[in-house]
């Protein structure tokens, strides 16, 4: 969409259709139900892992690199906000 003016582009907020789940998610239903399954086991060990620095079994860090090298591309902070839930996941069924 053009506009003509800053005006009128700022009046006329982006629309993003129905998908309203985020990256992280979109990625995950590309999986078949193994990889589903792995993943969501590492989502639950970056959230269950207490540790700090070094010595952090899982982190987002990990995770996107993993996705990224199977040609997942995804942010550190889209992961970051997935694992946190602070996704517009979370907003879905609000």
């Amino acid at each position: 969409m053009e506009f003509k003016s800053l005006t009128e582009a700022l009046s006329t907020p982006q629309t993003f259709g129905n998908n309203l789940s985020c990256k992280f998610a979109q990625i995950r239903e590309l999986l078949d139900e193994e990889e589903k399954t792995a993943l969501d086991k590492a989502v639950d060990g970056i959230r269950q892992d207490a540790g700090m620095g070094k010595s952090k079994r899982f982190s987002t860090v990990w995770l996107s690199k993993v996705l990224r090298s199977f040609g997942h591309y995804v942010s550190v902070s889209t992961v970051q906000r997935h694992v946190n839930k602070e996704c517009s996941c979370e907003r879905i069924g609000k």
